[in-house]
């Protein structure tokens, strides 16, 4: 994977946080909070402008009640769909 393909996955793999995060109505607060991580951690994931270390996606998964593997697939399916 290219230097460029790893931007777009970590962009799209924020976008699918950010999707599931507002399908649960939970603020952005709140989900920092619950997954132990500072909100600005989740602001810039979702924003794209940044990616967390494995450590806090799988934090952040688990506070949304989703398998980390779930959205890496995902994120992966739209990558090889040419999202």
């Amino acid at each position: 994977m290219s230097t460029a393909d790893g931007v777009t996955f970590g962009k799209i793999l924020g976008s699918l946080f950010k999707e599931e995060r507002e399908k649960k109505g939970i603020s952005k607060n709140r989900l920092a909070e619950d997954a132990g991580v500072a909100r600005t951690v989740v602001i810039y994931f979702e924003r794209e402008e940044r990616m967390p270390t494995i450590h806090n996606c799988k934090s952040l998964a688990d506070a949304l009640g989703v398998p980390l593997s779930r959205l890496v697939k995902r994120a992966e399916k739209l990558m090889d769909d040419g999202r």
